[in-house]
C-alpha cells in the first residue's frame, strides 16, 4: 500500500513537472489583477527548480527503481542541476527569453490570457510527442 501511495505521489510530481513549463506561473494576486511581472516569473522559476531538485533527489534515493526509471530521473535532475548551477545573468537571460515568448503583446506583464495561450501551446507540443510515438508504431506495423 505504501508503495502505491509513493507511486501516486511521484506520478503527480512528474505530471506537475511536465505541465509546469506550460504554466508561466501560478495565479497571483496583485494590484493590476491576475498578472505576472518578470521578477515574479523569475522567482517562481527559481523556486520551482529548487523544489524539483529536492523531489528528484528524494526519488533517486529509492532503492527499488528500475534502471530505466533511474536513468529518466537522473536526466531530469541533471537538467535542473544545470539551471541551478548556471551564472545568474545567463539564467536570467534564458528566463527572459521564455518570459518574452509567453508575453505575446510584449508589455512586460503576462496576463491570464497569455498564460492560457502558452499553456495550450505547450500542451499541444507535449501531446504531439505521444502522437508521434503512435504514428511510428503504426509505421512499424505496416512494414
Amino acid at each position: 500500500m505504501n508503495a502505491t501511495i509513493r507511486l501516486l505521489a511521484v506520478s503527480a510530481a512528474l505530471a506537475t513537472a511536465l505541465v509546469a513549463p506550460a504554466l508561466a506561473a501560478p495565479p497571483t494576486e496583485s494590484a493590476a489583477g491576475d498578472t505576472i511581472t518578470f521578477a515574479q516569473y523569475r522567482d517562481w522559476r527559481l523556486h520551482f527548480i529548487d523544489q524539483r531538485q529536492t523531489q528528484l533527489s528524494a526519488e533517486l534515493a529509492e532503492k527499488n527503481l528500475t534502471a530505466e526509471r533511474r536513468a529518466q530521473l537522473e536526466r531530469q535532475k541533471a537538467y535542473y542541476d544545470y539551471f541551478a548551477a548556471m551564472a545568474p545573468a545567463e539564467r536570467d537571460r534564458r528566463f527572459r527569453e521564455r518570459f518574452d515568448q509567453i508575453d505575446a503583446n510584449h508589455d512586460g506583464i503576462i496576463d491570464r490570457g497569455e498564460r492560457a495561450t502558452w499553456h495550450d501551446k505547450q500542451r499541444a507540443f507535449y501531446d504531439r510527442g505521444g502522437n508521434r510515438r503512435e504514428a511510428s508504431a503504426d509505421t512499424t506495423r505496416r512494414r
